[in-house]
């Protein structure tokens, strides 16, 4: 995709966003709450990634979020553009739309799984280059231990060159402290895949997806190598700043006797994420449960 398409999706994005603030449980989070939203606009960013903040009931936090869409897409339509539900598999809930606007679509989705926050959002501005070049918008947004945990995970996950390239610039100007790490860790046991295919994960190549997904992105040029040496930056950073006890707490949960003790902020078992985690886990058979935690203990070293 050519940039003057993805500038055409940032700005049917940036008259999207707005209405969003009219959503109480609803925050902006990944490439489009760093790069629009707290960097001063390093990279194009085309979709709307939201978070739900409530901690209710799967049927109840389903229902306020098809609610919140339905009126997003009611609101959209209203400014003559056109809106496509799409519902979570297996129901008529909707947790993706997406807008068109005759020369671009964007993506606005709400994980149904990831349901609430380490850290309370906190309403954010677009930066400077933003509002200069397309506009100024003011929405709920991720605190940014949230923000980057989640950036961090994804970017070890999916490794895909738009999430390494945010973490590239987090890296170059931040350390790794403690909120971040702690937020790390509760992402981390939040995701579905083993924790230690997360920790160590297989390297993928990034060839295809940078040509075809973020060339024309950034406004500073970035190589295919500057990223793969990010993906390995990352992955050595991480390792270096986890404790003793992060790692005494990765096995816990590993194990499905979570100690809780050793994570300094309250509220994480109740997360829904978290809990449908420790519900696989115990399902596992123990032989599977025991080989799982040995890999941890490799991926840990």
């Amino acid at each position: 995709m050519t940039s003057d398409a993805y500038e055409a999706q940032v700005r049917l994005l940036v008259r999207v966003l707005p209405l969003l603030g009219r959503q109480d449980r609803l925050a902006l989070k990944g490439g489009t709450a760093i790069n629009l939203f707290v960097q001063d606009l390093p990279r194009l960013s085309v979709d709307i990634d939201l978070a739900y903040t409530g901690l209710e009931g799967r049927d109840e936090a389903l229902a306020q979020i098809h609610a919140a869409l339905h009126a997003l897409r009611v609101a959209l339509e209203a400014l003559g553009l056109a809106v496509q539900g799409t519902p979570l598999r297996g129901t008529w809930t909707w947790v993706k739309l997406v807008v068109h606007d005759g020369a671009a679509q964007v993506k606005v989705e709400v994980s149904p799984v990831l349901r609430g926050t380490v850290y309370a959002p906190m309403p954010r501005q677009t930066t400077p280059a933003v509002q200069a070049r397309f506009g100024f918008v003011e929405v709920p947004v991720l605190a940014l231990p949230d923000l980057y945990a989640g950036k961090l995970v994804a970017a070890l996950d999916r490794q895909h060159p738009r999430d390494l390239y945010d973490v590239r610039l987090f890296l170059a100007q931040n350390r790794l402290d403690r909120e971040v790490v702690v937020a790390f860790l509760v992402y981390l046991i939040s995701h579905g895949r083993p924790l230690h295919e997360v920790l160590r994960p297989n390297l993928k190549p990034l060839a295809r997806e940078f040509e075809s997904a973020f060339v024309g992105m950034t406004a500073q040029p970035v190589t295919l190598t500057d990223l793969e040496q990010t993906r390995e930056a990352l992955i050595t950073a991480l390792h270096a700043v986890l404790t003793d006890e992060d790692r005494r707490f990765l096995l816990s949960v590993a194990r499905g006797q979570p100690d809780w003790t050793l994570l300094p902020v309250a509220g994480v078992s109740e997360l829904p994420a978290v809990r449908w985690k420790l519900h696989n886990i115990a399902q596992m058979e123990s032989r599977k449960r025991a080989a799982a935690v040995r890999a941890l203990e490799v991926a840990l070293q």
